[in-house]
């Protein structure tokens, strides 16, 4: 007699295991579809009309579509592995990511402006209350400092509606002045955190060093700067606060960085992105003396440190946390340089070949794509398919 013993099989769709899969996914196909449409609508091969406008449209979904995606997913990940206590996943999990996707659709729609504000906010709270209670759970709560982050972003979102709604008319440009500088925050602790121990895995004897005073420093300047940019305080002010982030930042990332990072794409990108966050810094200081436009400063960020960054952390994020080796495909590592060259062309030569700035936007604006088409098509089965390695997540 034979004794039938049934293997638990696992199932192979692993896309809301954990909150990177779902978000870096969406996020990636987002970016490419984005892009394309806004491109097309620019060079009025078609007409883009939206709840939010044309111009508005793009700057918002790049923010509190594409980059609120990013963050969710990482801080989902993140919080669990910082606090040990499981965020969520599955059935709430696919919920969060229905909110955001019928964000991006419900402006498309003969909908009243309110339903959308607040499917829109309610992103923001769910995503906060979802990182809050594994964080509290755990009783670490420096990491709040998280959640007061996204409690600000969503601040910035009701500015943004405010305006579309009719009760402020100052609120877009506040709301995404606002919103960018959350988001640079949460790249400024995020990259404090991670960088210089992901260097050392690849250059051992990389100084790690605890500087409190310097990221207090780094902190309250960002703060400040934010603050003066959105009540749009004198220009000397803003170039002082530039300056000094643009001091304190190359203090900052100079102990991390050596010769054999630049031979490591999924470690080089990551400092080309934070190359991005200097340059940005310092074309907020030409802007505050007025000698750039503020456009390009903000392009640096977006294009330079949020794609660039953004790119990068979701190609080593979903090789490691899927139990994978650190080395991103050829097609993602195309993506690492086509973005490079977008944020270039985007911003760079601009101030020399001003006359050809329609050409250049377009020309970046396709760069882009193709960068997160790359990374969709090698990143899917690694998204969705179970870690190699057996574990959860």
């Amino acid at each position: 007699m034979f004794i039938q013993i049934e293997e638990k099989v696992k199932p192979s769709f692993a896309l809301f295991n954990l909150g990177f899969r779902p978000f870096f996914l969406l996020s990636a196909i987002f970016a490419s579809l984005l892009i394309a449409i806004w491109g097309l609508a620019y060079t009025q091969v078609i007409s883009l009309n939206t709840y939010y406008g044309f111009i508005n449209w793009h700057s918002h979904e790049m923010l509190f579509g594409y980059a609120a995606a990013v963050i969710a997913g990482f801080l989902l990940t993140a919080v669990r592995n910082w606090t040990g206590v499981d965020t969520i996943s599955k059935t709430p999990l696919a919920v969060l990511a229905g909110i955001w996707l019928l964000a991006r659709i419900l402006p498309f729609m003969p909908i009243p402006g309110m339903l959308i504000a607040l499917v829109d906010i309610s992103f923001f709270i769910v995503l906060a209350l979802a990182i809050a209670h594994p964080i509290i759970k755990a009783k670490q709560w420096n990491n709040l400092i998280m959640v007061a982050i996204l409690s600000v972003f969503m601040l910035a979102d009701l500015l943004v509606q405010s305006q579309h709604l009719g009760w402020f008319n100052g609120g877009v440009l506040a709301g995404n002045t606002l919103a960018l500088y959350c988001v640079l925050m949460i790249i400024q602790v995020l990259t404090g955190r991670v960088m210089p121990f992901f260097t050392r895995v690849v250059v051992p004897d990389t100084q790690v060093l605890e500087r409190p005073l310097l990221e207090k420093v780094l902190l309250i300047s960002l703060v400040l700067l934010a603050l003066a940019d959105v009540l749009m305080l004198n220009g000397l002010i803003i170039a002082a606060l530039a300056a000094v982030l643009l001091i304190a930042h190359t203090m900052r990332v100079m102990p991390w960085f050596s010769k054999p990072v630049l031979n490591t794409p999924i470690l080089w990108v990551l400092y080309a992105g934070y190359f991005w966050l200097l340059l940005g810094f310092a074309m907020k200081l030409f802007v505050g003396l007025g000698l750039v436009t503020n456009n390009l400063a903000i392009h640096a960020w977006t294009v330079g440190v949020i794609g660039i960054t953004t790119y990068g952390m979701m190609a080593r994020v979903s090789l490691g946390h899927t139990g994978r080796e650190m080395r991103p495909s050829k097609l993602a590592v195309i993506g690492f340089y086509l973005l490079f060259i977008a944020a270039i062309v985007r911003v760079i030569m601009p101030l020399f070949l001003m006359s050809y700035y329609s050409v250049l936007i377009q020309l970046s604006s396709v760069l882009w794509v193709i960068a997160f088409l790359l990374f969709t098509i090698a990143y899917t089965p690694v998204l969705t398919q179970p870690r190699v390695d057996g574990r959860d997540g």
